[in-house]
């Protein structure tokens, strides 16, 4: 079962901007820890965002992020999904030891000692601190720190961006149950076509100018996360494995007798882009057909 997520309208299963959320926290800077200890503080900067919860500290977090949403090390968060955006919750990860709460500690996920958030501004976190006293700023250079953050965790219930959402809820995590469907979501695919065999530039950045690319080899499919008038944001498996969340300029496929686009795409930063109709888009646009093949029918025999 996923938590209750309120907001001031009533119960509605909401998403909180993650940006937003790594700025709301500063109005709470010099409060005591005291009154609001590192979850506490989460929690309420996330109440000021419309999301409400109520859980039992770092450990339960991280094991709800784990349930529904990404965790891992800063460097892999990096590594799989290109950045760590801001807003994402940062952690504390330790051995299990004689302090961590027994019943976290046979369950081979570890003791999570803190929890704070990714600001992206100044030191680079925010957290309420037991060692300083406050709710306070932290070192956080998007790289693990020994003795201090070490676990990043992306939450399905914020919104990170079209391209991280996308991710996440296509490595299997991030997706209510029961709200996935072969006949949802984008059904926008790019593939690489390419006369000379070469490959396509999937950029970090929309701009030819951009050094930060990935080479994508002919026949490669990639899903389109937004389409823009010029360049266009994708997602492919590149040759590590690794999914890349990047740019491409795209080429509209002229439509063959099979369905497939046909029109072939110079090699550096242009592809061909194919839509893929579900069954429901198929039999709507047959119906169509029909009709208005009818109504030419009567046109010409009225003629006659």
């Amino acid at each position: 079962m996923f938590p209750a997520f309120l907001c001031e309208a009533g119960d509605v299963m909401i998403k909180i901007n993650a940006e937003e959320f790594s700025l709301a926290g500063d109005k709470y800077l010099g409060r005591p820890y005291s009154e609001m200890d590192c979850q506490r503080f989460v929690e309420l900067v996330m109440r000021d965002c419309g999301l409400k919860m109520d859980l039992g500290g770092s450990n339960s977090w991280y094991r709800e992020v784990m349930k529904h949403g990404w965790v891992g090390t800063p460097e892999e968060c990096k590594k799989i999904f290109g950045v760590i955006p801001k807003g994402a919750l940062l952690f504390i990860w330790a051995p299990v030891d004689a302090k961590t709460p027994e019943k976290f500690r046979n369950d081979g996920i570890g003791d999570l000692k803190h929890i704070g958030y990714k600001t992206g501004r100044g030191k680079g976190a925010m957290n309420s601190s037991s060692t300083n006293g406050c709710v306070c700023e932290s070192n956080f250079k998007d790289k693990s720190i020994n003795g201090g953050w070490n676990r990043v965790g992306l939450y399905e219930k914020f919104d990170y961006g079209k391209g991280i959402n996308w991710m996440l809820e296509h490595i299997g995590i991030g997706q209510d149950p029961g709200q996935g469907s072969s006949e949802g979501g984008n059904n926008m695919k790019a593939k690489v076509i390419a006369e000379n065999g070469g490959t396509v530039k999937l950029r970090a950045k929309p701009s030819t100018n951009c050094s930060t690319y990935w080479d994508i080899p002919v026949g490669t499919e990639m899903d389109v996360i937004e389409r823009g008038e010029d360049w266009t944001q994708c997602v492919a498996i590149g040759r590590t494995g690794w999914m890349k969340n990047e740019f491409v300029q795209l080429l509209d496929a002229d439509q063959g007798g099979d369905g497939q686009g046909d029109q072939q795409a110079a090699a550096g930063d242009l592809v061909t882009v194919q839509l893929q109709m579900t069954r429901t888009h198929a039999e709507t646009l047959l119906d169509v057909i029909d009709k208005i093949a009818g109504q030419i029918i009567q046109a010409i025999g009225g003629r006659g």
